[in-house]
């Protein structure tokens, strides 16, 4: 009988998974499939940014070589953080706030012409302003700001994973086509 228990917990467990998996459910952070370009060049207007930094490790970390010499340049053109107060107390302070993040970026080829985009990716978060404690609430916005930033990188490696060469070549090839 007690060997019989640790077999009924395994199947258990191996059902349980299969249901999981065949469900969808994944991990955090393992939400983005490899990405199929060879090279690419990233630039930013903001060299110092998280999102640039992030993305530019995860690109190498994909196996995508990053030069200036690539076919097609990936450029963020912007980002904007925005902070709102979206309920007040009976004294008119914030209650609670709303920062909202995004990041603006559009895919290139060699000679400038837009292939994807531009295209703006979103992500907003609410947290309560608690004024009798300023230290845990700015440290919660600070947390708060970093889980937005990871979120904005995670959603354009989505949208790069998406991609193939192949399909921006063809896009390249349209625009040729178009040409008089």
């Amino acid at each position: 009988m007690a060997a019989k228990r640790p077999r009924f917990l395994l199947g258990c467990m191996l059902g349980l998974s299969l249901l999981m998996g065949g469900c969808g459910f994944q991990l955090r952070g393992t939400g983005v499939d490899s990405i199929n370009l060879d090279q690419l060049h990233l630039t930013t207007t903001r060299p110092d940014s998280t999102i640039y930094r992030e993305t530019r490790q995860n690109l190498e970390a994909e196996g995508v070589r990053l030069t200036p010499t690539a076919p097609y340049n990936l450029q963020l053109i912007d980002e904007h953080t925005d902070r709102v107060a979206v309920s007040y107390t009976g004294r008119a302070t914030a209650a609670e706030i709303e920062l909202r993040s995004s990041v603006t970026y559009i895919i290139t080829d060699s000679q400038g012409r837009p292939l994807i985009g531009p295209e703006t990716l979103r992500t907003e978060r609410v947290y309560v302003n608690d004024r009798n404690n300023v230290i845990g609430t700015n440290e919660e916005e600070e947390l708060l700001q970093r889980e937005m930033q990871r979120d904005l990188t995670r959603q354009l490696l989505f949208r790069l994973s998406s991609l193939t060469e192949s399909e921006l070549s063809a896009r390249e090839q349209a625009l040729d086509r178009q040409l008089p």
